[in-house]
């Protein structure tokens, strides 16, 4: 059976089989090769510097929720100096 991780709404990867541990967790995944070139280039596209902000989904949602913000025109601005 054939399972589809998300990645963007158009863009799946295909998922062979998961391999789980003794509790059931999902602790690998098989993919086809093909499979593992879409997803060394989505991976890639993260530069080194900003892979921990994916890491830590609190910290990542913050960043989102500010960004949504600021394109919204709700910013402020920042003296340095009153740090």
């Amino acid at each position: 059976m054939t399972t589809a991780i998300k990645q963007r709404r158009e863009n799946l990867i295909k998922v062979k089989q998961y391999i789980t541990d003794a509790n059931g967790h999902k602790v690998a995944a098989v993919i086809e090769i093909e499979e593992l070139i879409r997803l060394k280039a989505i991976v890639d596209i993260i530069p080194a510097s900003e892979i921990w902000l994916y890491k830590n989904k609190e910290v990542l949602e913050s960043v989102r929720r500010g960004l949504k913000d600021a394109a919204k025109g709700r910013i402020s601005k920042l003296n340095i100096d009153e740090l």
